[in-house]
């Protein structure tokens, strides 16, 4: 029978690594974000060389499962890196995290940056406009817009991502359930507190979203 008692001992124990996984979620957030635009930016402008290299990069990161990935750089890679030996579980994490959520993130920088029009480039070279003025004024608020949505969808699907942290001992939000889980035996506890965690969290985050979408769209 579930136990109400147990369920609400346990959401403190729980809901104390909800740090651990933000940081996770937002340091992987930062780098997922330079490595999308360094794509965009390469598949925009089609930079010879380095847009095959990055397509392949792309296919592959996207193309394989995240968990085969975090497994192949902690215990597969580190063999032969000392860098990646000398990593700590987190750093692991963050690292996986950020290259497989970029390369999502990076098709969504794209799309954005392809839906100004080129009519507004060429009229504002017409006026004189330098590129940078182009891409600050005319170009960046509006892909800002459209970009929002998917991005913040890519932000969602990260903190649910981070939850594989547990997998190398990182002590987050699965990694505290698992603990207590098998010290109880009560998983069905344990796991609805963790569903509550997770579930506050990007409601919360969802907030966030809906008022800067409200806000782009009072600006624009």
């Amino acid at each position: 029978m579930f136990d109400s008692e147990y369920f609400i001992h346990v959401i403190p124990k729980v809901f104390s690594k909800i740090p651990v996984t933000l940081e996770i979620a937002l340091i992987s957030t930062f780098f997922s974000l330079l490595i999308g635009v360094v794509i965009a930016v390469i598949a925009y402008y089609k930079i010879p060389i380095a847009y095959r290299l990055t397509r392949v990069i792309l296919s592959f990161t996207r193309g394989t499962p995240l968990v085969a990935q975090l497994y192949f750089l902690y215990f597969g890679i580190a063999i032969y890196s000392t860098f990646v030996r000398d990593m700590t579980p987190t750093m692991a994490v963050c690292l996986v995290l950020s290259i497989n959520v970029g390369a999502f993130m990076s098709e969504s920088i794209r799309g954005a940056l392809m839906s100004v029009d080129d009519g507004q480039k060429e009229a504002a070279l017409s006026l004189g406009m330098t590129n940078l003025q182009i891409v600050t004024r005319i170009v960046l608020p509006q892909a800002v817009r459209v970009a929002l949505p998917p991005l913040f969808n890519d932000f969602i699907t990260l903190i649910k991502s981070s939850s594989l942290a547990f997998m190398l001992g990182v002590a987050d939000i699965m990694g505290a359930a698992r603990m207590e889980g098998s010290m109880s035996y009560r998983y069905f506890e344990v796991y609805g507190v963790v569903m509550l965690a997770y579930w506050l969290l990007i409601t919360g985050f969802g907030l966030i979203h809906g008022y800067l979408e409200k806000r782009c769209a009072e600006a624009f």
